[in-house]
């Protein structure tokens, strides 16, 4: 059996020796404050106690036909509202194939159906701690 530094060895050895002085003479990076926990939420007006998410189903920001105001256009008062009192999200795309409860678990967890468990449906199954299956309806949860 063959004792000693391999070829590798060696080059581990070598490299590691000509990078050292490197990671000497840089300056130590500066020490950032740990976060803050949890997400703030800060306005102009002060804070922010609440946060209320609205979503309409089948209700279109833009116009399919050029001629046809849109339907958020065709509800100035609601549009003003919500612009004049919080943010509207225009840019939301509905995760195909879509029902209202899984556009909407959809909208407020970040996921699409594939990862939310609900995918394809206004319904959905569990089991009670005996085991016996049940159904009932996403917006049943919600209320």
């Amino acid at each position: 059996m063959r004792h000693g530094i391999s070829t590798l060895g060696r080059a581990l050895v070598a490299t590691a020796l000509a990078i050292a002085p490197v990671g000497v003479s840089l300056p130590a990076a500066p020490v950032q404050a740990a976060a803050p926990a949890g997400c703030q939420l800060n306005a102009a007006s002060g804070r922010i106690q609440h946060v209320i998410a609205l979503q309409f189903d089948n209700v279109h920001f833009r116009r399919d036909n050029p001629n046809v105001p849109s339907d958020i256009e065709q509800m100035p008062h609601l549009y003003n509202f919500l612009v004049g009192n919080g943010t509207v999200l225009n840019n939301h795309h509905t995760p195909l194939i879509s029902h209202t409860g899984t556009d909407i678990l959809t909208t407020l967890t970040g996921v699409y159906p594939d990862r939310h468990g609900q995918p394809v449906s206004n319904t959905f199954s569990f089991y009670d701690s005996k085991g016996n299956p049940h159904q009932a309806l996403t917006f049943a949860y919600w209320t």
